[in-house]
């Protein structure tokens, strides 16, 4: 039988062959047509042009796989300058992944605070849910930026899991902007979690700064939780007016609702 006749009826296993083996060639060829592209992207991460090595992990993103991200990751935490560290970080988000999110852990040694908040960023991106444990580490950071951003990408991720850390953001950090910030975000997170009652309480009970009572009573109104109203009701007795003013708002907000 001649190859280029047509195949019907038993042939068309055969048929079937061909295309398996057309496929294959076709897979292997652009495989191995990827690796020197690879190569080349990873030889310009050396240029000594900043601006070709940041065109060079954005390309790297695109790639993917691990050896992209291996060599993202070095640029990350090697380069001196912060528009290829950014890059690099943001690839490594792009690319996403438990490989991905491991090796932007290490970009929080970055000397630049806009390089780490952009790591906080492209955590989100790469893991979502799974990026939570890995943002622990911006609750150390020295920058009151990185650890807004750090919040900030906690509400954005919207998840339950986010809880326990985001309340560390609100009880503990020396900062009362990320303070209040992480209060009203917990409103949003915390929805109809018992945790958040009990962190928004202490929050209440022993911040110094009003502003940071003020979002902790107003995320009480947000939780759809029957206990919170003990707790706002407790708010009614704050030494600051302007607590007293909101937790009176919030105490006939949430009475009017009917929560399960």
């Amino acid at each position: 039988m001649n190859w280029r006749e047509p195949l019907v009826g038993g042939d068309s296993v055969l048929r079937h062959t061909y295309s398996f083996v057309f496929f294959l060639l076709v897979t292997c060829c652009f495989a191995l047509a990827q690796q020197p592209n690879i190569a080349a992207l990873q030889t310009m991460l050396q240029d000594r042009d900043p601006e070709i090595r940041v065109k060079a992990a954005e390309g790297l993103g695109r790639v993917g796989g691990t050896r992209a991200v291996s060599v993202l990751r070095v640029s990350l935490t090697e380069d001196k300058v912060g528009a290829v560290q950014i890059a690099a970080a943001e690839a490594l988000g792009f690319i996403g992944g438990n490989m991905a999110m491991s090796a932007l852990n290490s970009g929080f040694d970055a000397k630049s605070p806009m390089v780490r908040k952009r790591v906080v960023e492209a955590l989100k991106d790469a893991g979502t849910v799974r990026s939570i444990p890995y943002l622990q580490k911006a609750f150390a950071d020295k920058d009151e930026g990185v650890r807004l951003h750090a919040v900030l990408m906690l509400k954005i991720i919207g998840h339950r899991n986010g809880i326990t850390l985001l309340g560390k953001f609100a009880i503990a950090d020396k900062s009362s902007a990320v303070r209040a910030a992480a209060s009203t975000h917990m409103g949003r997170v915390g929805v109809k979690d018992a945790r958040a009652v009990g962190i928004l309480a202490k929050v209440i009970d022993i911040d110094p700064d009003p502003t940071v009572r003020m979002r902790a009573v107003e995320s009480l109104g947000f939780l759809q939780l029957p206990q919170a109203i003990a707790v706002v009701e407790k708010a009614l007795q704050d030494k600051d007016l302007g607590v007293r003013i909101r937790a009176t708002e919030v105490l006939g907000f949430v009475l009017s609702k009917d929560f399960d």
